[in-house]
């Protein structure tokens, strides 16, 4: 699981420009599923924990 201050450097990596010039198609498609895929296990995570109280 990443911590929120990894989430945070992933998100500022896809947005800055000049990294993303320097990175391949497939490394930047890898850093948006990377995104989505803990957003989304977060959000389940966060509902199981809802469901259990």
């Amino acid at each position: 699981m990443l911590s929120d201050k990894e989430l945070k450097y992933l998100e500022d990596l896809e947005k800055n420009k000049d990294v993303i010039y320097l990175l391949n198609t497939r490394e930047c498609e890898l850093i948006a599923r990377l995104i989505r895929s803990y957003k989304e296990i977060k959000r389940q995570l966060t509902a199981i924990q809802i469901n259990k109280e």
